[in-house]
């Protein structure tokens, strides 16, 4: 009788990895594909007059209406995020969509937009592209701690979507 031992190793060696693939799969261990840290919006936003106003690469937005309580608090959040850029703060603006806010030590390069989209939620933050099409939305959370996480969430995305930018 033959000696069948290395055809049932070779067979083994080529089910068991299918077999569990196929187990993770099913079961759902693998974590979600999404890598962002901002959300997608729902529909698509392009800002109408954006050529209008110098090319940048990337810009945080955030928009203010009269109503907004806490639009100052995030508006003072944004700035220190600008400066957490370090190197890259040449290649991202802050944009602020509505009315100016009165806040001290503003010294960053600022667009004011008299109007934003409807589909914008105020104190919320933005990612707009050089096209103008707003890409991620970021939630303004009451709790500062949790802010702060959204903040670094935003930060992370923008250095992730500044790498790949220079690469291409």
């Amino acid at each position: 009788m033959k000696n069948n031992k290395p055809l049932y190793l070779f067979i083994g060696c080529f089910l068991v990895p299918v077999v569990a693939a196929v187990l993770v799969l099913k079961s759902g261990w693998l974590p979600g594909e999404q890598s962002n840290h901002g959300r997608f919006l729902d529909e698509q936003v392009a800002l109408e007059q954006w050529q209008e106003y110098p090319l940048s690469p990337w810009t945080i937005a955030m928009v203010n209406t009269p109503q907004c309580e806490s639009c100052a608090n995030q508006w003072q959040d944004v700035q220190a995020l600008y400066v957490a850029l370090g190197k890259n703060q040449g290649k991202v603006r802050l944009a602020l969509m509505g009315p100016d806010l009165d806040v001290e030590g503003e010294a960053h390069p600022t667009l004011h937009m008299q109007d934003a989209p409807t589909q914008l939620t105020p104190g919320n933050l933005y990612l707009i592209d050089h096209h103008g099409l707003v890409v991620l939305e970021y939630d303004y959370v009451q709790q500062p701690q949790e802010n702060r996480l959204m903040h670094k969430g935003l930060l992370k995305d923008l250095k992730k979507l500044l790498n790949y930018s220079r690469s291409s």
